[in-house]
């Protein structure tokens, strides 16, 4: 059986992380569960009520004393779950706030065991969209994931920004073998996309699921700095114009 590794970035979730520890406590998935909690610096109760649940199920926290943003806590989470993982295991990301609909990752897991290097939760397939968000962050996020389906076009895919993703970890391995310290340079959560091109490379086959997603289901703002991350967006757009290497 294989193992998934669910990386659960969380920064100041102490609303959330509890109520999300305990659904993955209590997931059934087709494979072993080893949970990889990156703590981004909280100044809350976040490291205090996951660490309850260390002997509940089995999870590697990994500690940031200080926020050190998205792309250092991916990069983490990441790098560890590809030193830990085989090659048939698979790696998951998922958000910290609840908005990852956890009924999806049995199929999601199920997909890559079968074939599948890459496998999105999207909000644009069929079954896919938005609930309980905010009009203009709906149009925006939209607007985006066009623009970059435009630029970044990824046979399989139409949802580019959402954090919630499975990956075979063979395909991580070999991103972080070819970029090693580079895997991840941007600096905001553009980060997430930057993930995706790099993967990409080494995915032989690309597929979604409809995601519902549900941003009643969270406690607190989101943490995205919207202008810095739309300003790696259009670089990165940019250099795709001029054809200019990415990295």
């Amino acid at each position: 059986m294989p193992t998934a590794y669910i990386i659960v970035p969380a920064f100041n979730e102490e609303g959330n992380i509890g109520r999300l520890l305990t659904d993955l406590v209590a997931l059934e998935v087709p494979a072993s569960k080893k949970i990889i909690l990156v703590d981004d610096g909280s100044r809350d109760k976040t490291l205090e009520i996951a660490k309850q649940y260390q002997g509940k199920i089995d999870m590697e926290i990994i500690i940031h004393e200080v926020n050190a943003g998205i792309p250092k806590t991916f990069y983490d989470g990441l790098k560890k779950a590809s030193e830990l993982a085989s090659e048939e295991d698979v790696i998951v990301i998922i958000e910290g706030d609840c908005t990852s609909d956890l009924k999806l990752m049995p199929q999601m897991i199920e997909m890559i065991s079968n074939g599948s290097d890459i496998v999105v939760a999207s909000r644009y397939i069929e079954g896919g969209k938005y609930k309980n968000f905010p009009f203009i962050r709906t149009l925006g996020s939209g607007v985006v994931n066009t623009i970059l389906k435009v630029f970044f076009r990824t046979k399989g895919i139409t949802d580019y920004t959402i954090f919630y993703r499975g990956y075979s970890a063979k395909i991580v391995r070999k991103a972080f073998e070819k970029y090693q310290e580079g895997f991840i340079t941007q600096k905001s959560f553009a980060a997430n996309l930057e993930v995706l091109l790099k993967v990409r490379e080494f995915s032989n086959n690309n597929s979604e699921v409809p995601l519902v997603y549900d941003y009643g289901l969270k406690k607190g703002k989101s943490k995205m700095k919207l202008f810095k991350t739309l300003g790696e967006y259009r670089s990165l757009i940019l250099k795709r114009i001029f054809k200019r290497s990415l990295w």
